[in-house]
This record gives structure tokens, sequence and C-alpha cells, in this order.
């Protein structure tokens, strides 16, 4: 049994945009300069998996909570 969708086609892009995003600022990070302390890693490690993981799936577990869906309605 698969979990209802509720992630619509922009939301779900702006999430991925969002992940990859910061993807790319943990990469500018190493490779560049030294902009974020630890305790920044662990909070955009969280973020990346989070934005990534919903935007993939097309599943978010707290707009599920709030009973919210970005999907249009058919019909």
């Amino acid at each position: 049994m698969s979990p209802e969708i509720n992630v619509g086609q922009a939301d779900r892009i702006v999430r991925i945009i969002l992940g990859l995003a910061c993807v790319g600022l943990v990469a500018y990070h190493f490779l560049a300069d030294s902009i974020l302390p630890i305790y920044g890693f662990i909070i955009i490690a969280i973020l990346i998996a989070y934005f990534l993981k919903t935007g993939l799936t097309r599943v978010c577990p707290i707009m599920k909570a709030m009973n919210v869906s970005t999907m249009k309605k058919q019909g």
C-alpha cells in the first residue's frame, strides 16, 4: 500500500531545487570557503534529506498531518 501523494508538480520541483541548492552549499563549503559551523551541517543535512525525499516521493508527512495537499483536484 503506497502512501497518498500530496505534493503537486510545482511544489515537487521547488523541493528538489531547494535540496540541490543545499547540496551545493555543502560542496561550496568544502571546495572554497569554510562558511558553515558544524551545527550548520546538521541542519543542512536534515534539510537535504527532507527536501529530496519529499520531492522525489511526492509525499510530505508534515502536509499530511495538517491535511494539506498541493495536488490539483481531478474532475
